[in-house]
């Protein structure tokens, strides 16, 4: 008799489990939107589009989902999915270019009393508040799904009283995308840590980045004005201001940011040290940064260059800091052109 082996006998059945599969493109010409944020609730995941503005969400289980879309520059979307048994659902997403009325040129604000997210009543004030938070989103993806060292020149120079310069001081720092001191209350100016120098010899300022910006504590603890359409750098943008709260009584920021009026892609930052004699730095009467930016990926902007001008108090000479991006290196595979 032959025998065959018992497993000879068994076949083995893989069920196949739904996915969803879709492009996005522009509801005005067609064309595909790469690199947009798909994110698919609850708790799947979050991706960019590639280049010809596809995404899968692969080995999903059953059931009604909630699809969020954004592009940088085009009006959001979020809609309904429904996914069932072992197939494949395919979709289609068109998003809208941004339209924004801008209003007239705004110069004061009011104090901060009631710091946050902006309300619906301000529609245009609503919409560049959120083009502002998705380019941060848009760089905490890219952080993580393409990540990435980048090393900084800095410079510092002092300006004495006829207004001539010392020559600069030069150093370099390597920083790494994973590496973040989220804004908090308190901590704007901070300890050094990692490259930035020995903690009991050096502070770091936070200078409005774009980790900041995005950040739930900064929103929480600032007001947002339209302030219009404003010039920076030989280039007409759209102004958007923050301030803290005046509850706050800690060293804080306050400033612009100055964003693209066709893509919304953020271009400058302006940033005031807000009371520095409530922090480390008591002998210092004024900080004032200015901050350049630019894409590092498609519709992901970065620090390209800052300079920062100290004042002081008691005589001391005014001090000129710079700092630029001088190479990026990505750890894997860079990001789709």
């Amino acid at each position: 008799m032959n025998w065959l082996p018992w497993f000879a006998f068994v076949q083995v059945a893989t069920a196949q489990q739904p996915s969803l599969r879709g492009t996005v493109v522009s509801a005005e010409t067609g064309q595909p939107l790469g690199f947009s944020i798909v994110t698919l609730h609850p708790n799947v995941g979050r991706q960019f589009t590639d280049g010809a503005g596809a995404f899968v969400f692969g080995e999903t289980k059953p059931g009604t989902y909630l699809l969020s879309v954004r592009q940088i520059g085009y009006t959001p979307l979020d809609t309904q999915i429904v996914m069932g048994g072992d197939t494949t659902t395919r979709v289609r997403i068109a998003l809208r270019h941004l339209a924004i009325e801008l209003p007239p040129v705004t110069i004061a604000a009011p104090r901060c009393t009631r710091p946050g997210r902006p309300d619906s009543s301000d529609a245009a004030l609503l919409a560049v508040f959120d083009q502002l938070q998705e380019n941060a989103r848009r760089l905490e993806l890219l952080a993580n799904s393409y990540p990435f060292d980048y090393d900084l020149e800095i410079a510092t120079r002092e300006v004495n009283a006829r207004g001539d310069t010392s020559g600069p001081q030069l150093r370099r720092l390597r920083l790494s995308s994973k590496e973040n001191h989220p804004y908090a209350v308190g901590r704007v100016v901070e300890p050094a840590w990692g490259p930035w120098g020995n903690p009991d010899s050096f502070v770091v300022i936070h200078s409005a980045e774009l980790q900041d910006l995005g950040n739930a504590d900064f929103v929480a603890s600032h007001c947002f004005l339209l302030a219009g359409r404003d010039t920076i750098g030989g280039d007409t943008l759209v102004r958007i201001d923050f301030e803290p709260a005046i509850r706050l009584g800690s060293a804080d920021m306050a400033g612009a940011a100055y964003l693209d009026p066709m893509t919304y892609e953020l271009r400058y930052t302006e940033t005031l040290l807000t009371r520095p004699e409530r922090s480390r730095l008591a002998d210092v009467r004024a900080m004032r940064f200015r901050t350049r930016f630019r894409n590092i990926a498609r519709g992901v902007p970065l620090q390209d260059s800052l300079t920062v001008v100290t004042s002081y108090r008691y005589g001391r000479q005014t001090r000129i800091d710079t700092q630029r991006t001088v190479e990026i290196r990505f750890r894997r595979e860079p990001p789709p052109p």
